[in-house]
């Protein structure tokens, strides 16, 4: 089924439900982020493996599928790129000959539920030091949370699903992605980044910050990450140790800003 067949355009669906609180319960309609499997499959040099199968919300597959394994290190931009097809919930990547992919590095061996973004991942991953100078005013971030909230209507809808927003120097929005998993709304707008050649400078995160995340921001070129939720520390250690700003609980008036300071005045 498409996304544009499933319920409110693959987005949630209404659940019957009962809702309990104060003296008496009443009936209502849940809504429920839709959660559905994608499979990946890369195709090289006449050979065809299986990167494995991805909990995802149905909607921007393409996109997904780009970012994803940009951010994995798998191709180094969409020219590596043959073709890339979607069909019932199967995405087919055939790679150039000259592309640089080795399977055993990539291939998963347990599904990815949308919590996790390396699950069954041998290896982490390598890095460049992040280049980017541009500076931002607290305001500034605080009004791009703010434009970015305001475009989450699955979030608005359900309470559930994550949002990852791309900003440019000039700190105008470049691309907005939901999905119930963090690190899918990341690699939706990394894959949307790279099909209309934009160039981000900050991202904006609706919840916690996990190592997965943060080389995901580095990877799509980003200067500062900054998120409403916590980081984590091996987050904090990758951010400091490749010069990437990274801030935390960035809520109302206020923010933490964990590494690399000097671009945020």
């Amino acid at each position: 089924m498409n996304a544009d067949e499933r319920p409110n355009n693959g987005k949630w669906t209404d659940m019957e439900s009962r809702y309990l609180g104060g003296d008496e319960g009443s009936e209502f309609d849940y809504k429920a982020p839709l959660e559905e499997p994608l499979r990946i499959s890369i195709t090289h040099l006449g050979k065809t493996n299986e990167l494995g199968i991805f909990m995802r919300s149905p909607g921007n597959d393409l996109n997904l599928v780009r970012g994803l394994i940009y951010n994995e290190g798998i191709i180094s931009g969409l020219g590596c790129v043959e073709s890339l097809t979607l069909e019932d919930d199967l995405a087919e990547i055939v790679l150039t000959d000259d592309s640089q992919y080795n399977p055993s590095e990539h291939n998963r061996n347990i599904m990815v539920t949308g919590s996790c973004g390396l699950c069954g991942r041998s290896e982490l991953h390598g890095h460049q030091l992040v280049k980017s100078n541009h500076i931002f005013s607290q305001k500034q971030i605080h009004d791009m949370h703010a434009t970015a909230m305001q475009q989450q209507q699955m979030f608005r809808e359900t309470g559930g699903t994550h949002g990852a927003a791309a900003f440019n120097s000039k700190g105008e929005m470049i691309g907005c992605e939901e999905d119930v998993g963090r690190h899918n709304a990341m690699d939706k707008l990394t894959g949307h980044l790279l099909s209309e050649s934009l160039d981000p400078s900050l991202c904006t995160l609706s919840g916690r910050v996990s190592y997965e995340l943060v080389q995901k921001a580095i990877r799509s070129g980003y200067c500062i990450l900054s998120a409403v939720g916590s980081a984590t520390t091996l987050a904090i250690q990758v951010a400091r140790e490749h010069d990437l700003t990274l801030i935390s609980f960035t809520r109302e008036d206020r923010m933490t800003v964990l590494s690399a300071p000097r671009r945020v005045r």
